[in-house]
């Protein structure tokens, strides 16, 4: 779980989830940033639904497993992203 530098306390599953995209700390309020290493392991995560696209073109499966293969998937993905986060106080360069 992430954890933030300004206060050095832990959020939750759900804190995190809440504050997914503006990644600001519940307790001290304070700005923080996902850390260039945690942005390239989530991004490698996040391309994971997108390869349903081109099996179901390669398989030619009708459109609707594309939709049945996308749903659990991305649930799956919401639920482990809290735990790959890691936090910084300022925002690092990708490379």
């Amino acid at each position: 779980m992430p954890t933030c530098h300004n206060c050095k306390t832990e959020w939750t599953w759900k804190q995190t989830v809440k504050s997914l995209f503006r990644l600001k700390c519940p307790y001290c309020g304070k700005k923080q940033y996902e850390s260039a290493a945690s942005r390239k392991r989530t991004s490698m995560i996040s391309i994971i639904p997108l390869i349903a696209v081109p099996i179901n073109l390669l398989l030619n499966l009708p459109w609707w497993n594309v939709i049945v293969l996308m749903i659990p998937l991305i649930v799956i993905i919401l639920g482990i992203y809290p735990y790959l986060i890691k936090l910084s106080n300022e925002e690092e360069l990708l490379w």
